[in-house]
């Protein structure tokens, strides 16, 4: 588990994240939620933005704002825990395969952690009707 906060632990998704520095309203909601609470990131979610760099300087710079802007939100055996009650759960509302495996670790790693994801993905509006108590807040760009 993750240090206690005070504040809310938001957990920033790419499908988000990558309009930041585009999209006037991507940029007001993350900057909104900085001042709110904790701006974080995972393993999956760093993954997710050096797959997307152009080049090596782009990489660079990525890898430096995830590894130094957010707070991390380590994946551990709960978390594994946390996917298969996720994608059990999707079965069970005959949408097993409804999600992206990376958007599934993504939320278990926010179940996980308390945190709430923050996105532009559809994936997690399903995940969400399977798992109800993901919380999420769904920016569109």
């Amino acid at each position: 588990m993750t240090t206690k906060f005070t504040r809310a632990l938001f957990l920033i998704d790419h499908s988000l994240m990558s309009h930041y520095r585009t999209s006037t309203s991507a940029k007001l909601a993350v900057d909104r939620l900085a001042v709110e609470g904790v701006l974080c990131s995972s393993m999956v979610t760093m993954d997710e933005a050096r797959f997307s760099a152009r080049n090596a300087q782009d990489l660079a710079f990525i890898t430096e704002l995830y590894g130094s802007v957010f707070h991390w939100l380590d994946t551990d055996d709960g978390v594994e825990q946390e996917v298969a009650r996720i994608r059990t759960a999707l079965w069970k509302i005959g949408a097993g395969r409804g999600a992206q495996t990376t958007d599934i670790q993504i939320a278990a790693t926010a179940l996980r952690h308390d945190a709430t994801v923050v996105h532009n993905d559809r994936d997690f509006l399903t995940i969400h009707r399977a798992v109800p108590e993901l919380n999420h807040i769904r920016v569109e760009p």
